[in-house]
Order: structure tokens, then C-alpha cells, then sequence
């Protein structure tokens, strides 16, 4: 089973049998790092002593020492060990909640951006987007920027599962109006961003029911690569 897939399988299983636990209300972003970190704990690993780390300060992500809390990737399963640097990681995972005030366009497009940041660096990690919630508030969500977009073919992230190519296009409208802050931020940093990445839906579940009786579902993306080429972050 695909590291993605068996991700997003797990932790929509977790919810729905904390649903029938009577334990809702205590979902959050915050509340997945148990389910996470269970089944990111279970992955083979390819060197002893690889973990699972929350809020990892991946090196891509900074490149340069300064004061104050480091970037952070959400979740990574990597070695870590005095005068080891910080990459090399076998998984990186990135997670919303969809019912989050938090969860928005723009903050998922820069979870996304993050991880190809982290793939331009770390090309052998698998990086992955976690998308978890109400079936309504993730109906909203892949409606909407950046997993839905109208006009020309592969302008956005889709859900079908096939494997899907967004190039970053300043020229249409759609892309500019949702990417073009989010990039912006990044370059204003230091970062390069790819020109295009690859990505590959893995299905939501619990697969909603006829009769709707699914209240909560995960779905992951996997970004399967990068483009070479960098963005030229200047004409956004």
C-alpha cells in the first residue's frame, strides 16, 4: 500500500472510531499528531534509528541561521543524531484540519509549496499532504482553490488519483489571484520554487455511504516531483 494512501486510509479510520467513541470534540489539527505519528511510527525504514518528529526544522526550509522559532515541517520520519543535519528525511507530511478557521486556499497552497521546497532538496523523501474533517467541510475544500480551478486542462491539484502536473501559469487568472501571494512569500524568503510539480491523489475515506452516515474522512496527496526548472518569482 502506497505511503500516501495508507496514510490517509489510517486516519480516517482513526476518526470515524473516535466518532463512535463519543470523542469529536476533541478533534483539531493538533488531535491528528496521535494518529499520524502511530502509523508514520509503523513505515519501514531504511537506516537504524530513523523517527517520527513533530514541527521538524527541516535545513531546506533554513537555509540560513537567525533567531527566533526555525520553519517546520509537520511531521518527518527521518535520523537524527548530533552532527547530523537535518534532511535526508524518508517521509515528509504536511496536515490540515478542514474545519480549522486555519485551513484556507492560501494556507494549503503554501503547505503544498512547502513541500516542493522540501523535494527540490530531499528528492528520495515521499512528501505528503493530509487533508482531514467533516465530509462537508472537505467537499468545501477541494471545491476551491487549489484542487479545482475552471479553463484550460491541469491549472489545478485534483482528487482524482491519477497522477497530475500544475504548472504555475502568472497568465492565468485563477493561478494568479490564489498563488500569487503565497509565492510571493516564499521568494521574499530566499526560497526558489519549482516551475511545475507532480502530484497524485490517493481518494478520500471512509468513502461517503448513500445513505451520507460518513462524518469524517482524510484524503492525501503525495508530491510525486518538481520541476527542474525554477519559477521566476519576480513577474508574480
Amino acid at each position: 500500500m502506497h505511503v500516501a494512501r495508507r496514510l490517509s486510509e489510517a486516519i480516517g479510520s482513526w476518526l470515524h472510531l473516535e466518532f463512535c467513541c463519543y470523542r469529536a470534540g476533541l478533534f483539531s489539527e493538533s488531535s491528528l499528531k496521535t494518529a499520524v505519528g502511530n502509523v508514520l511510527s509503523s513505515f519501514p525504514i531504511s537506516t537504524k534509528g530513523t523517527r517520527v518528529h513533530a514541527d521538524f526544522p527541516h535545513a531546506a526550509l533554513n537555509p540560513v541561521k537567525k533567531a527566533g522559532r526555525k520553519r517546520e515541517v509537520d511531521f518527518a520520519l527521518v535520523l537524527v543524531g548530533n552532527g547530523l543535519r537535518k534532511s535526508n528525511a524518508e517521509v515528509l507530511v504536511e496536515v490540515k484540519w478542514a474545519d480549522s478557521s486555519h485551513c484556507n486556499s492560501k494556507t494549503i497552497i503554501q503547505d503544498f509549496l512547502r513541500l516542493s521546497i522540501l523535494k527540490t532538496t530531499d528528492p528520495n523523501a515521499t512528501c505528503v499532504f493530509i487533508l482531514a474533517g467533516t465530509h462537508k467541510a472537505i467537499e468545501v475544500a477541494l471545491s476551491s482553490m487549489p484542487f479545482r480551478t475552471s479553463g484550460k486542462k491541469n491549472t489545478g491539484i485534483a482528487a482524482s488519483g491519477s497522477n497530475r502536473r500544475i504548472t504555475f501559469d502568472r497568465s492565468n487568472s485563477e493561478h494568479f489571484s490564489s498563488f500569487a501571494s503565497s509565492i510571493r512569500y516564499f521568494a521574499r524568503a530566499g526560497f526558489k520554487l519549482p516551475q511545475s510539480i507532480v502530484t497524485r491523489s490517493h481518494g478520500l475515506h471512509p468513502i461517503q455511504s448513500k445513505a451520507g452516515t460518513i462524518d469524517f474522512q482524510a484524503i492525501a496527496w503525495e508530491v510525486e516531483s518538481v520541476s527542474p526548472d525554477s519559477l521566476n518569482s519576480s513577474k508574480w
